[in-house]
């Protein structure tokens, strides 16, 4: 559901093992661990309990940083860009800032686009993932969420510790 998160600790412990092994995270023993969450809302908060536990004891409490993309929001109905089917592969250029700036005929084209593109944004709620994200950082798990998304689900799903890279 949720790719991409790393650990910022890279503890090798039995408990770690253990914690993978319960959590569905897969890792080789030399590079960082990658947390999944668990499916279904009910194992999120026991999987939250378990992970919040292993950070606090094998990364000293600090928390996680989770860093997420496109990716997260796809599940939502949030096309993306650059996979197989996302809109760069059926002929989408994005505008330039001169284009839009100095030539009317693309600023229409891009309102037009935006117009277009604002019911899927306007009808998305947040999906198991930013659930998922969002009750890690409830119990501590994660202390900020830092995403180039302008979608604001994690913010729907209730994270309070976003950082918006773009947009807005």
């Amino acid at each position: 559901i949720v790719a991409g998160i790393r650990w910022r600790c890279t503890a090798t412990s039995d408990e770690e093992r253990g914690m993978r092994a319960m959590m569905g995270a897969t890792r080789a023993a030399s590079s960082p661990s990658t947390f999944r969450p668990p499916e279904g809302l009910g194992l999120i908060e026991e999987g939250a309990e378990r992970l919040h536990q292993w950070v606090r004891s094998e990364c000293g409490g600090n928390g996680l940083v989770v860093i997420t993309g496109a990716g997260v929001s796809t599940e939502s109905g949030i096309p993306d860009y650059r996979s197989p089917l996302g809109s760069y592969s059926k002929g989408h250029k994005p505008i330039q800032h001169d284009e839009f700036v100095f030539d009317p005929y693309q600023r229409s084209r891009y309102w037009a686009r935006s117009l277009a593109g604002w019911r899927p944004f306007s009808l998305a709620v947040p999906n198991a993932g930013h659930r998922a994200i969002a009750e890690l950082e409830r119990r501590g798990v994660v202390s900020k969420v830092i995403t180039q998304n302008v979608d604001s689900l994690h913010q729907a799903a209730g994270s309070r510790g976003v950082v918006n890279l773009h947009g807005r």
